[in-house]
């Protein structure tokens, strides 16, 4: 958009001026807060609508501008994060496996950290990680915070067993194929409890 596009767009959303504000020695409309102008002049004496001046931002209203922006874009950051949550795990009590949620006995947290940390290199790379210990030793704890925190940065990740997945395919054969791209479109696919499945002829 250029300087004159925009000078349209600041005339047409135009707002009444405060009752503190006053007008500069050069003709301009101050603003009586912060003192910077909330008008400027059209460059080479262009009009517009008759006038050779258009609204500026002053600089509380570029922060209170700024301010609800940024609060907007939280806003939906929070709502695709919640999107990829409520699609990504089969638990929900894996919403809470977080780095800022763990009590510090696991040895391995820093390689999950690192993976995360790295995870564009990792992931074009295509490298995984495998997981393998005894019961009750943090695995599917650590996997878990390695979603959480790659959810939070927008990033789909998929956390579910092999047990599912077989349920689910025996569940809808004739849409196994679409079940598998669907997982496979996953940037990262996390199989918890892997190898604990029934050890039948189909799995």
């Amino acid at each position: 958009m250029s300087d004159y596009d925009n000078a349209i767009f600041r005339l047409a959303t135009a707002q009444e001026a405060e009752p503190e504000d006053y007008t500069g020695e050069d003709g301009l409309l101050y603003c009586g807060s912060c003192h910077k102008p909330k008008e400027a002049y059209f460059p080479e004496g262009r009009t517009l609508f008759g006038r050779d001046r258009h609204p500026k931002e002053c600089d509380c209203q570029r922060k209170r501008r700024e301010t609800l922006e940024a609060a907007d874009r939280e806003q939906k950051h929070r709502e695709e994060v919640e999107r990829l949550k409520r699609k990504g795990f089969t638990d929900p009590a894996m919403r809470e496996w977080t780095f800022g949620n763990d009590n510090g006995k696991c040895p391995q947290m820093a390689k999950a950290r690192a993976y995360v940390g790295q995870w564009e290199q990792i992931k074009d790379g295509n490298h995984g990680m495998i997981l393998w210990g005894e019961v009750g030793t943090g695995k599917s704890y650590l996997a878990g915070c390695i979603a959480n925190a790659l959810m939070e940065k927008e990033i789909s990740v998929c956390m579910t067993n092999f047990a599912l997945i077989l349920n689910d395919l025996a569940a809808s054969f004739k849409e196994r194929n679409e079940y598998i791209s669907r997982l496979c479109s996953f940037p990262l696919l996390i199989l918890d409890d892997f190898g604990m499945e029934r050890g039948t002829e189909y799995g």
